[in-house]
């Protein structure tokens, strides 16, 4: 199975103490996938960094000793940085975001041929890289394709999600336990369209919404949470390496819940 990652590789920017560490949905989920994928599957990531030595040394140093295929394009200038400061109980609170050099990156031909041929495509669509998603989405895939909706609780633009439904299989969002109304709509649409939705809630656990069907999982008990970067992007990968081999849908979010559990035990989006 040949799974291709589409989208954001940079560094997460703790403060105030100033930590760098490798992050970006795309990495962190390729990361991921490279550990719970089948061992003789491809993951693929595709990307851009810039030209700075320390972040973009950072990016490539993540990528040193997994088996992740990467096709990451040097280009002039920033590579991505997202500001981060951790609350006392653990939780992220994300400050900023400096897209830098994904601002003009769009895949070119022989990435797209990549992406054309791929049995799932995984991809990320947030304010900043929403034209880049837009490159990755016109590209018809062999496979299925599964996106992260990561800024919808801050921006729910449902004509946004509506406008790529026909070429996507599987949609994850995170929101919080009070977004009553943004769940009840994301299950309507779910039912209207006959996709698989799926939804983290943080510490109230997830949701999948599959046509009509709602399956729900509670968090698995952390005694002590450090950091809750990139749990989303770790259930996400855990959930789609068992959902593309048949598993149904319950042990998914388990599988996914799991793994969230595990990397919110320490620090950083990819632990290890």
């Amino acid at each position: 199975m040949k799974i291709v990652c589409v989208g954001d590789c940079g560094v997460d920017h703790y403060l105030p103490s100033g930590r760098l560490l490798a992050g970006g949905i795309t990495a962190n989920f390729a990361r991921h996938a490279a550990r719970e994928f089948r061992d003789e599957d491809e993951i693929h990531v595709i990307s851009a960094i810039g030209s700075d030595p320390l972040a973009a040394g950072l990016v490539r140093r993540a990528f040193r000793d997994s088996r992740v295929r990467c096709h990451i394009t040097e280009l002039r200038g920033e590579t991505p940085v997202q500001y981060i400061r951790i609350e006392p109980d653990g939780e992220k609170n994300f400050l900023r975001y400096d897209e830098g050099v994904l601002a003009f990156y769009r895949i070119d031909e022989d990435a797209a041929e990549i992406v054309r041929t791929a049995d799932l495509l995984v991809t990320a669509v947030f304010s900043q890289v929403r034209e880049l998603f837009d490159s990755v989405i016109s590209v018809p895939v062999a496979g299925k394709v599964a996106v992260d909706f990561a800024d919808f609780s801050q921006h729910p633009d449902f004509g946004h999600i509506e406008s790529s439904l026909d070429r996507i299989d599987v949609a994850f969002f995170g929101l919080s336990a009070s977004d009553h109304k943004l769940v009840s709509a994301l299950a309507a649409l779910a039912q209207r369209w006959h996709k698989l939705f799926v939804v983290t809630l943080g510490s109230a656990g997830s949701i999948a919404m599959a046509g009509d069907k709602l399956f729900e999982q509670a968090a698995i008990s952390v005694e002590h949470i450090v950091d809750t970067t990139g749990a989303g992007d770790a259930f996400a990968a855990a959930f789609l390496a068992n959902y593309m081999y048949g598993a149904d849908v319950p042990l998914c979010l388990h599988r996914g819940a799991t793994l969230a559990a595990y990397v919110i035990r320490q620090m950083g989006a990819f632990p290890g």
